[in-house]
């Protein structure tokens, strides 16, 4: 049984802890407001509010949810709020078929009750992962915007964290209460066996035969949470989010290319879900999250019963879908290391993809150059999907470390790239974008001037 409250009542599942979570909303519970679209993340018609952050229910598991605050869009009825919201999409025609509204209602009360969304910028921003074919947004707005000048309170929007429930332990799924637990389990496996944090890849390439796998779900460790500073290293947990790399203060002074690239990754549902270590694990070439990483020497912190490895970035991923994972580890921690004494700071993470946002790169660069407290000047770049692994790129740095022209400097970089032809892009188009967008980037910050 999975026990949670749904719209302020405590319920109790029967479902199947593999199964989704959007699944189960409808089928077992009888809550059929929310919608199944695209099945990946894509459309936000699934949209529901999960212990005061908004996800998308069809990349959620049903077992992940035990002990959590969930609010669907039958919850709104009588919220103030989410009741002048659902009168504002009637009465601005911002209703066609409606199959998307319950999800574009649900973030958009979410965002105001939040604070989140305060005028017409931070609304189409919070909307983005929010999608409609057939009414316009133009309407969808006006009717968002009416209901955020009512300047209306709601007191449902919580922040508690569904975590320090007790293990669960179902044939196929598997949700240890510690990390001690999960250790000392692991040693025992024999059989293959995938582990769940955000669920946001995973669920989707799975989607058709979850309850054939065996899932070992990390949402109750909570020593596997937060971003701390220590013995000179930004400790990132390994179920940290998107959403908590760009809210952290750490991140943003000692690895402020890791903070950019965490706004590219999906929209805020899927930043909200999907985390740096599940990034990393996958160890795709276009994964947002690499780049930064290897411009900074990050270390990967791989933890099992017979000890702790700290493995550096570039010799973790071997190659796409490839680690230096052995049976019965998993990532525990990413250490940063702090920088204390860096100026005259310029950085960037630039990335390309068949369209403007939310997408996966053909290509992507990540660079940092500062003067460190020696007066050495420094600089590192990492280039991505244009390789089977991400790669720095040394000759470009020393180039323009001593100051070279930033167009020879791209050349180096087209030059360092093996890029493949595959559905997204040609490789030669690869090449060529990976060193424009170094140039780009440069251009942006006022240090190169295309001739």
């Amino acid at each position: 049984m999975i026990k949670l409250s749904v719209n302020g009542e405590r319920r109790t599942l029967e479902a199947d802890p593999r199964s989704i979570l959007l699944n189960a909303l409808r089928e077992d519970l009888g809550l059929t407001g929310t919608k199944y679209g695209c099945g990946e993340g894509e459309c936000g018609a699934c949209t529901v509010v999960v212990d005061g952050s908004t996800v998308c229910s069809c990349l959620v598991l049903a077992g992940s949810v035990e002990g959590c605050e969930i609010t669907t869009i039958e919850g709104l009825v009588e919220d103030p709020l989410g009741a002048s919201l659902i009168d504002s999409f009637a009465h601005e025609g911002a209703v066609q078929c409606g199959f998307c509204i319950p999800g574009f209602i649900v973030q958009g009360w979410h965002g105001i009750a939040s604070g989140e969304i305060i005028d017409d910028q931070s609304l189409r921003h919070a909307l983005g992962g929010n999608l409609c074919r057939c009414t316009g947004y133009t309407k969808i707005v006006a009717a968002m915007e009416k209901s955020l000048a009512q300047q209306l309170v709601s007191s449902r929007v919580t922040g508690k964290q569904g975590q320090g429930v007790e293990t669960q332990k179902r044939e196929g799924y598997w949700r240890p209460a510690t990390l001690k637990e999960l250790l000392e389990g692991l040693a025992s496996i024999t059989e293959a066996y995938h582990f769940v944090a955000g669920g946001t890849d995973i669920l989707v390439q799975n989607v058709d035969h979850l309850k054939d796998l065996q899932l070992i779900d990390l949402n109750a460790i909570v020593e596997l949470l937060g971003i701390t500073e220590s013995d000179g290293f930004v400790r990132i947990g390994s179920r940290a989010s998107w959403t908590d790399l760009q809210k952290s203060d750490l991140v943003a002074r000692h690895a402020p290319l890791l903070a950019q690239a965490a706004k590219e990754v999906g929209a805020g549902q899927i930043q909200n879900r999907g985390t740096l270590a599940g990034n990393i694990a996958n160890a795709s070439p276009a994964a947002d999250g690499l780049p930064p990483l290897y411009v900074y020497d990050a270390l990967v912190v791989c933890e099992s019963a017979q000890g702790v490895r700290q493995i550096p970035i570039a010799e973790f991923v071997l190659g796409p879908g490839q680690t230096a994972l052995q049976p019965g580890e998993l990532i525990t921690e990413i250490l940063v290391p702090s920088f204390h004494a860096r100026q005259n700071e310029l950085y960037f993470f630039e990335k390309r993809g068949p369209r403007k946002a939310q997408t996966i790169s053909k290509a992507s660069v990540a660079f940092h150059q500062w003067t460190g407290s020696d007066g050495v000047e420094n600089v590192r770049i990492a280039i991505g999907a244009v390789a089977k692994t991400v790669l720095r790129v040394p000759e470009a740095e020393s180039l323009l470390a001593r100051g070279d022209d930033p167009e020879v400097a791209a050349d180096a970089v087209r030059k360092a790239a093996q890029p493949i032809t595959d559905i997204r892009s040609t490789a030669d188009y690869r090449e060529w974008l990976v060193g424009s967008l170094l140039l780009r980037g440069l251009a942006d910050h006022g240090v190169y001037k295309a001739k």
